[in-house]
């Protein structure tokens, strides 16, 4: 009888193991690998594209554990006022459409820099005008947990937005990491240096 009761004990505490595993499973959240530092990546500014105006420098180093993105930033005489701006971008071909966030680690050498998070989609290769996906950013100087909604990307093309646009989620082509000078605070130094490290690894999830 008691060898009976033993086996009993033995086979409710595997149950409720199993059961327990199985409420778990049910509330983790797989994040999908958007990017990593060893990810292909290509830098350019407004001098690499137009030499003649431009004078914008940066630089891309790859850490073990993070991108370091630096150089300065120029401030540029433009029709729509100073421009200037530098950009570090990767290639995706992802489907994302099943998530609701891009979550990532950062940290600036100043916290009032605004940085830019860029998607492209298929129909930036269909665009000869440029058409993007951004929104904002500012970190501290400290690592700094960024969770941007996917659903909050707005359409732009050359820096202007659009309403004619919307973010294709299941073909999503580029993913970049921009500083532009229109974006900063008027009494930002001239030229402005920047340093915007990011960690490891750039995310989407669906947890809050």
């Amino acid at each position: 009888m008691r060898k009976k009761l033993v086996v009993a004990s033995i086979l409710l505490c595997l149950m409720n193991s199993s059961l327990a595993s199985a409420e778990v499973s049910h509330f983790e959240d797989p994040r999908l690998t958007l990017s990593t530092v060893e990810a292909e990546w290509s830098i350019k500014t407004d001098k690499t594209e137009r030499p003649q105006v431009g004078s914008s420098e940066a630089t891309l180093l790859k850490a073990e554990n993070e991108l370091q993105f630096q150089g300065t930033l120029a401030a540029i005489e433009g029709n729509g006022g100073l421009v200037g701006f530098a950009f570090v971008e990767t290639p995706l071909f992802q489907d994302l459409s099943g998530y609701h966030y891009i979550e990532f680690y950062a940290r600036s050498k100043d916290s009032r820099i605004v940085y830019t998070l860029t998607l492209k989609d298929e129909q930036a290769e269909q665009d000869s005008r440029t058409l993007t996906f951004e929104q904002e950013f500012v970190v501290g100087t400290e690592w700094t947990k960024v969770k941007l909604p996917l659903s909050h990307f707005q359409p732009r093309i050359r820096g202007k937005v659009v309403d004619s646009f919307q973010l294709h989620l299941e073909q999503v082509r580029a993913l970049c990491f921009q500083i532009n000078r229109s974006k900063q605070e008027a009494d930002s130094p001239v030229p402005l240096e920047f340093v915007l490290d990011v960690g490891s690894g750039v995310f989407v999830t669906n947890q809050e």
